[in-house]
């Protein structure tokens, strides 16, 4: 598994007043596409947060099922790579600022499915009009270097998507 550690701006892990954890997935269908998710003007790779008493196997599974109803099948339980994402005065829902730790971890799969619904999406995700699609991986990075500047979630999340991404392509060009 490989560590990936976004620190751009210098934090200790003395100074952080927040940590989450999430679980997300590349996944990819029989076109070799990969979904997408599209939350308010943020590109990212699906799943969410790991609520407590949750393995990341199963909060990945979970995110999925429940924004998507998509099925699926892990390369492997374990994840390919974990990101260790810093964010110094990382404004929070209630308006305050923390020094926050996002550790994420990243899964691999396949689905056979071709269409996305959504069923038991949150009260913030249907107001943002959540909505996966697939998408050419190459597309995909492409899409995100050109992400919202101007909004710190979009900037943090596709700096860490393209570094997944990345590694994702270099494990598959190593296995072929």
């Amino acid at each position: 598994m490989k560590e990936i550690i976004l620190n751009k701006a210098k934090l200790k892990d003395e100074e952080l007043t927040d940590v989450l954890e999430k679980s997300r997935i590349v996944l990819r269908n029989d076109n070799d596409e990969l979904v997408f998710a599209r939350f308010g003007r943020v590109y990212m790779l699906p799943g969410g947060k790991i609520e407590e008493g949750e393995t990341p196997v199963d909060a990945v599974k979970r995110e999925l099922m429940e924004e998507t109803t998509i099925n699926i099948l892990l390369d492997d339980i374990e994840p390919f790579a974990v990101v260790y994402n810093y964010l110094r005065d990382y404004e929070i829902e209630d308006g305050s600022l923390v020094n926050r730790l996002v550790k994420t971890y990243y899964f691999s799969g396949y689905t056979s499915d071709d269409t996305i619904e959504y069923f038991n999406l949150t009260k913030n995700e249907k107001e943002d009009n959540l909505r996966g699609f697939f998408i050419d991986i190459d597309e995909g990075i492409e899409l995100l270097q050109d992400y919202n500047k101007d909004n710190p979630r979009a900037a943090y999340l596709a700096v860490e998507t393209l570094k997944v991404l990345e590694e994702y392509k270099n494990l598959n060009n190593e296995e072929e």
